[in-house]
Order: structure tokens, then C-alpha cells, then sequence
């Protein structure tokens, strides 16, 4: 009988952006600490033991400024479906755990995704480099979350909101009044401001009246 000792999450790098596979000892946690640290340096958080079949997973959050304290089951890394940890605060994903077939699966979504987006964004910026596409992406994620929640609409009462996906930016324009909602998408910063918002409101156009 093989039993399987090592158990697998996956972190998101506030540094580099990047997705960084985490395989830790189960033994190993349940006698200490363990540091998760990403391949660019990043310490993204530690893992312990807390109790039976539970951990204890530490993990600072960029929107927050401090570290949030998650539990852990232990069939949470044997399921087929990954379960994502997120900021309750700001509804940021900080990362997820499942089976490694199913952490590795949804990794290659991810990266399809990214490759998907980046080659769009090069036709669209005539062959510029598009440095942080993931950024960008995560962006979009978010703002489609709070589409989901209700939370996009426009001031003039219109809910129906058009997205563009520009170089370093997303545009939020209105199908009613023309109004416009220009959202930057460059760095860590942006991804941090999008994450802290609950609601996304466009202003109409101002038109000018002529007498």
C-alpha cells in the first residue's frame, strides 16, 4: 500500500504575479512550521499543523496589509475540484488547493488563458510587449465578479455595460449614454485598488448645451 504523505496548494506571488506550486510533508507540518516561499524570493506565507486532520495556513494579503489566518482540512488537497482562498475582505483570490490533477489542470486553464489574453492585447497595441498580462487579466476577473454580484452598472440607471480590453487597461463603456469608465490595469497597485471595490460606477457624458 502506497500512502500518500505530500500535500499540494498553489500560492499567488505578490511579487512576480506568477502561480507558485507549493508540495509540503504532511509529517513535516504536523511537527513544525513549514515556509512557503516563491521562486522569485517571496515568502507568500507558512503552512502548520492544527489539530487533527486540519492546517493551519498564514498568509499575508497585499490588499489588507496583514495576514490572514486560514483552516485547512485536510480532504480539501484529495478533492477533484480545487477550492480557491480568497481575502474575505476585499474578495482578492490568494490561491487554491485540490488534487494535484486538479490544481495542475486548473494552472493549464490559467496559462491558456494568459496566452489567450496577451496575443489579443499584441494584435490590439501593434506588437508592443504587454508586460504583465496576468495583472490584466486577474482585473478582468475581478470586475466580472462584482458584474456578477450587480455591482457594474452606470449612474444614468443602464446595467448593461460593454468591456474593452485595452493595452494596460480595461474601458467600461455604457450601451445607454455614452458614458465611460477608464480602469488602469498596470502593476500590483491597480490589481490591489480594483479588489478593494465593492461596486463599479460609469458617470454619463456630460453634454454641452448650446444657446
Amino acid at each position: 500500500m502506497v500512502i500518500n504523505a505530500v500535500s499540494t496548494l498553489a500560492l499567488y506571488c505578490s511579487r512576480c504575479g506568477k502561480i507558485e506550486l507549493h508540495h509540503v510533508s504532511r509529517f513535516a507540518i504536523n511537527n513544525s512550521a513549514c515556509q512557503l516561499a516563491c521562486s522569485c524570493g517571496q515568502l507568500q506565507g507558512t503552512i502548520s499543523g492544527a489539530g487533527r486532520r486540519q492546517y493551519l495556513l498564514d498568509i499575508p494579503c497585499l490588499v489588507c496589509e496583514t495576514n490572514h489566518l486560514i483552516f485547512l482540512d485536510s480532504n480539501l488537497f484529495r478533492q477533484p475540484k480545487v477550492s480557491k482562498i480568497y481575502c474575505d475582505q476585499a474578495n482578492l483570490e490568494l490561491g487554491f488547493v485540490g488534487s494535484p490533477e486538479a490544481i495542475a489542470a486548473t494552472i493549464a486553464k490559467h496559462k491558456q488563458e494568459v496566452a489567450s489574453l496577451a496575443s489579443e492585447l499584441d494584435g490590439q497595441a501593434d506588437g508592443q510587449a504587454i508586460e504583465n498580462s496576468q495583472i490584466l487579466l486577474e482585473i478582468l476577473n475581478k470586475i466580472h465578479d462584482i458584474a456578477e454580484q450587480g455591482g457594474v452598472y452606470c449612474s444614468c440607471g443602464n446595467t448593461d455595460v460593454d468591456v474593452d480590453v485595452l493595452v494596460d487597461a480595461v474601458e467600461l463603456s455604457c450601451s445607454q449614454c455614452e458614458g465611460r469608465l477608464v480602469i488602469s490595469a498596470k502593476d500590483e497597485q491597480d490589481l490591489a485598488r480594483i479588489s478593494a471595490m465593492g461596486v463599479i460606477e460609469l458617470a454619463p457624458l456630460r453634454r454641452t448645451s448650446r444657446k
